[in-house]
């Protein structure tokens, strides 16, 4: 018993192996075309559904930023988001500011986060959103976990009111990323 304890107490003290740092996240990683299919359910946001479209990226700014275009359908009809996605490498920080169609406009900001295998995750939160006379926050995750998928949880708090899930779209690569 007491050779167990003693030996158990010199293996804890060896030293152990530096732990590597996190490699930043390649933000190239969204260039090109993703389709994506989104339930959502009933909100001060519009009508519950399913939401069905592609969005496609781009680099702007000599690289310094990246372009977004989404077209889809949904309960409201057509819907279409123009977004400009920024990577802060010093803060480890994202940006996304949207633009919808129907003159809403968003901004998202958080972390970006990974592990030594590659798997990143951005968390962020919106600004918040005065619609209807409601006040709507906007938090979730883009978690970046294969080259072909990608996958957003939404969560939604009105005036005030708890977090409840907007839905969980899954994003897929439709095409290859431009060359750069």
């Amino acid at each position: 018993m007491i050779l167990s304890l003693l030996l158990s107490l010199v293996l804890c003290q060896q030293p152990s192996t530096p732990a590597k740092e996190t490699p930043p996240p390649d933000m190239d990683y969204f260039l090109g075309a993703w389709s994506f299919e989104w339930n959502i359910p009933d909100s001060p946001l519009g009508p519950g559904g399913k939401i069905k479209g592609t969005e496609t990226y781009s680099k702007i700014m000599n690289g310094a930023a990246y372009e977004s275009q989404t077209d889809g359908e949904g309960p409201q009809g057509r819907l279409q988001i123009r977004a400009i996605t920024s990577y802060d490498k010093a803060r480890k920080q994202v940006s996304r500011y949207e633009v919808y169609s129907d003159g809403l406009s968003i901004l998202k900001t958080g972390p970006v986060g990974g592990d030594l295998g590659g798997y990143y995750t951005v968390y962020w939160e919106a600004t918040p959103i005065n619609k209807d006379g409601h006040v709507i926050k906007l938090k979730g995750k883009t978690l970046m976990r294969s080259p072909a998928s990608y996958r957003v949880e939404v969560q939604i708090s009105t005036d005030g009111g708890p977090y409840t899930s907007l839905g969980n779209p899954w994003f897929q690569k439709q095409d290859p990323a431009p060359s750069k």
